[in-house]
């Protein structure tokens, strides 16, 4: 088939992730598809990746971004350029707005792509709310990242023949999930930030120090609640390693000296450092707040999906840390439920997706 012939798709997403760059080549690939990833920056200000890009067409629409929520009017001008018969959009920020309304103007086929989920969003104000429901009135097919996304289309009346899934995932195969010698009993790994509730990780330690006689943590990450965290596992004498931030090919390496993977968070949509912890083998223990919370992570299976209370979360590490048995069983069953997310899987949910679109079904 030529690339005339093809169904012209352009997603358009923020910046460049290195947990997308697969998933984009598997779909540069197809045989069906013409396909164009549109950023609307390389960089942001919060994110420090570096990482070698996938082999795949790309446009830049800016070279960095002062902040989070973009605004690139250059946008209709390259979709004007390319022509798709089809616009992926990841999210509702004014660049992908105008993609949207380029879809109206032009007949052509809008299909949202949300990772985020009802409880993520069920804070949002109405005028956030009502913006989605104009974009999702007119929108040819959906797609979430989780099972989580699919209930908050499902909250804006979505027919589910309609909703497609394209889970986030990472390259499995690069983590190794049998190393033997595990010099951490906790690990965390994210931003500094109170959103990721570094301070919460630091109590729940102290009290599993006070349990056992002795915890040993690694933290990787960065952000403004840095210096507290340190202060506060010094005051605490919690042993612990600080990595700093870490970028993703030294990833491996960390989570294989690790037991267990704590991910506590106010809000998270998803939470990709959970596929990487269970790439690992390890254990997950997170809250309702975050996406793969009875998705990726089911509790009393490969971790637990616990209330954000430091006494409950401490008796179920204790009891994983002195019981080889179940942490093992965790292990094992965390690296084979993580194999189900994949770039693959990702790609076909996309690419259904696009052909249901086309359909008009």
């Amino acid at each position: 088939m030529t690339n005339e012939s093809k169904t012209g798709v352009v997603y358009l997403t923020n910046i460049p992730a290195p947990y997308r760059e697969k998933m984009h080549e598997i779909l540069s690939a197809s045989t069906q598809i013409k396909y164009t990833v549109f950023y609307c920056s390389e960089l942001e200000p919060n994110r420090q990746w570096k990482f070698d890009k996938g082999n795949y067409q790309m446009v830049y629409l800016s070279n960095t971004a002062d902040k989070m929520i973009h605004n690139n009017v250059s946008v209709i001008k390259f979709l004007n350029q390319h022509n798709p018969d089809v616009v992926i959009s990841t999210g509702f920020n004014p660049t992908m707005l105008y993609g949207f309304l380029w879809c109206m103007i032009k007949g052509k086929k809008f299909i949202p792509f949300t990772d985020g989920t009802y409880n993520s969003e069920k804070s949002l104000s109405a005028v956030h709310k009502l913006v989605r429901r104009i974009v999702f009135k007119f929108s040819a097919s959906f797609i979430g990242a989780s099972a989580g996304s699919s209930k908050l289309y499902e909250s804006y009346e979505i027919p589910k023949k309609k909703v497609f899934t394209s889970c986030l995932c990472i390259e499995n195969g690069d983590f190794n999930s049998n190393t033997e010698q595990k010099k951490y009993d906790l690990m965390f790994s994210g931003q500094l930030i109170e959103r990721k509730m570094p301070m919460f990780f630091a109590e729940v330690a102290r009290q599993v120090k006070e349990k056992m006689g002795k915890c040993t943590v690694l933290i990787l990450g960065d952000g403004p609640l840095r210096n507290n965290l340190i202060s506060l596992l010094i005051k605490y004498g919690v042993d612990y390693d600080y990595a700093g931030f870490v970028q993703p090919k030294r990833l491996p390496w960390y989570y294989a000296q690790s037991k267990i993977f704590l991910f506590p968070t106010l809000n998270d949509p998803w939470g990709i450092v959970a596929n990487e912890a269970c790439a690992s083998g390890l254990p997950v223990i997170t809250c309702e707040n975050a996406g793969v919370a009875n998705d990726l992570i089911l509790h009393d299976v490969n971790g637990y999906v616990l209330p954000l209370d430091t006494d409950t979360w401490v008796k179920h590490i204790c009891d994983l840390l002195q019981t080889p048995s179940k942490l093992k069983k965790f292990s094992i069953n965390a690296a084979e439920k993580v194999q189900h997310y994949n770039h693959q899987l990702s790609a076909e949910g996309i690419l259904a997706s696009v052909n249901f679109a086309i359909a008009g079904n």
